[in-house]
């Protein structure tokens, strides 16, 4: 199987559409999981005329009225796959948060064994939030994020929002270049093989042209 994954889309919240180059670079997949914050609905109706759709629900998708699992178990070629947005307690995102700048790069806390205890036995755990591309084992479990189609340091507009988000635009402009992305996985008996695919420039209003 060839499955797709995308997460932290924020269409109709942040940007009007999919960044251009996203349903092609799905294209051919057997199967599309969507990691949460939709937060519009014609989004999964657009990459359901690609391929089945699963998706879970995000923090800004119940903001946006948006009824979704919160977690789904996705059986593909044989394996288990978890499916998460991944938000946790806000103390403790704010704890991450405030370490990731003083150190500048990111500091998951337990991140993923916290997700994993959300779980039964799986195989794979996919998630979103982070707007980070991951790949990583923890406890022999295979841990992925496509990253993400919205990314905030391409938002205009956010140095405005003071201190904390001046200084968060810092932590992620520090992580080097980034491009909006997705994820594709190659699944068959031998394993999951994932990898990360960039699409094209998030069309928010009012940035500049590419």
């Amino acid at each position: 199987m060839l499955v797709g994954v995308v997460a932290d889309s924020h269409v109709g919240e942040r940007m009007a559409r999919l960044p251009d180059g996203t349903l092609e670079a799905l294209e051919g997949v057997d199967l599309i999981l969507h990691a949460g914050d939709i937060t519009e609905i014609p989004v999964l109706e657009r990459l359901e005329r690609v391929a089945p759709v699963a998706a879970v629900q995000g923090d800004h998708d119940r903001e946006a009225g948006i009824v979704l699992p919160r977690l789904r178990v996705v059986r593909a070629a044989g394996w288990r796959i978890g499916l998460v947005h991944g938000d946790r307690r806000r103390s403790l995102e704010l704890v991450a948060g405030a370490l990731s700048l003083a150190i500048g790069r990111p500091c998951l806390l337990g991140f993923h064994r916290a997700m994993l205890r959300r779980f039964g036995s799986i195989d794979c755990l996919v998630h979103g939030h982070l707007h980070l591309p991951i790949c990583r084992r923890v406890d022999g479990v295979l841990c992925f994020s496509p990253g993400a189609i919205d990314l905030p340091e391409r938002r205009p507009g956010l140095e405005a929002g003071g201190p904390a988000a001046r200084a968060y635009l810092s932590f992620r402009r520090r992580l080097g270049e980034t491009s909006p992305s997705i994820g594709l996985m190659e699944i068959d008996r031998a394993g999951i093989r994932p990898r990360i695919v960039p699409v094209g420039t998030p069309p928010y209003e009012g940035a500049p042209a590419a």
